[in-house]
């Protein structure tokens, strides 16, 4: 039986790899066609450190992506915990979307945000209340799905928001949803991705937060592939997920300073409005 449970929990491991590395791979090509200055001549590869190498006829360019997240002072949340819900909830909710939409082959890119309220009882539940977290989970999958299903853009390159200022989503959005982002990528991209607000809120961009992030990745830099001609690292945000914690003036100054940093070059990606910003940096 050991034998066996350890083969299941590898498969599992293998699984979410996987899927791990698709979304890489999804949040990567948006990145592309988004930023008008990429490379028109350019062989992707996946890797370690740094995440993506990019042969071009001239160069090669490892590219780092990393992402702005809500961080919590509460000691007793476990975001690992929490994290895990969510992609979980999400895989799920994609899961169920495919079985029951005949054209569930045209990819969608759907970024869900989440009320404060399914952290940290919710994502931490304990062996007693994981029964109740488990049909929480299924419950939202399910609905997530029918509202995408009802919502689904058929033409490339359009998204419809699901939230509550439209009488569809006062009725139908969960308690627990505060709103949906739904994209056509057909053409674009040739796989799903479905997104939840990881930490329940995304963290504003800011001077500090770009500074952190900046400095976290720059101590690792060192242990990156050293035949690359540049290096860049690549900060992706979600500002449709930042509601009300969102402050355009913030972000605004964040995106006009100069950075000291190791990078050759740091973009900001706002991934639901495709949309690429090259910060200035100090070398």
């Amino acid at each position: 039986m050991a034998e066996k449970a350890g083969h299941n929990e590898q498969c599992s491991l293998s699984s979410n790899a996987q899927k791990k590395e698709r979304k890489e791979w999804t949040v990567m090509n948006l990145f592309v066609q988004a930023y008008r200055n990429f490379p028109t001549i350019a062989d992707i590869k996946k890797s370690e450190r740094p995440d993506f190498i990019v042969d071009t006829p001239k160069k090669r360019i490892g590219v780092e992506v990393t992402e702005l997240k809500y961080d919590r002072d509460d000691s007793e949340f476990n975001m690992r915990a929490h994290e895990d819900f969510l992609n979980q909830l999400m895989d799920i909710a994609l899961e169920k979307y495919q079985r029951a939409v005949q054209d569930s082959m045209l990819p969608l890119v759907v970024d869900v945000q989440f009320s404060d309220r399914i952290s940290p009882l919710v994502a931490t539940a304990n062996n007693k209340e994981a029964e109740k977290a488990d049909l929480i989970r299924t419950g939202l999958a399910e609905e997530i799905a029918v509202i995408v299903a009802d919502n689904m853009p058929m033409a490339t390159g359009k998204q419809y928001i699901v939230d509550r200022t439209s009488k569809y989503g006062d009725q139908r959005l969960p308690m627990l949803v505060e709103r949906i982002l739904i994209t056509n990528v057909s053409g674009l991209l040739k796989d799903h991705l479905w997104f939840a607000s990881i930490s329940t809120r995304v963290k504003p961009l800011s001077i500090e937060s770009v500074v952190q992030r900046i400095k976290d990745k720059d101590q690792k830099l060192s242990g990156y592939a050293t035949d690359c001609d540049e290096q860049w690292l690549l900060i992706v945000q979600n500002s449709f997920l930042m509601s009300a914690h969102y402050d355009p003036v913030a972000a605004n100054k964040a995106l006009r300073h100069r950075y000291p940093t190791r990078f050759d070059r740091v973009l900001v990606f706002e991934r639901s409005q495709a949309k690429v910003s090259e910060l200035k940096i100090l070398k």
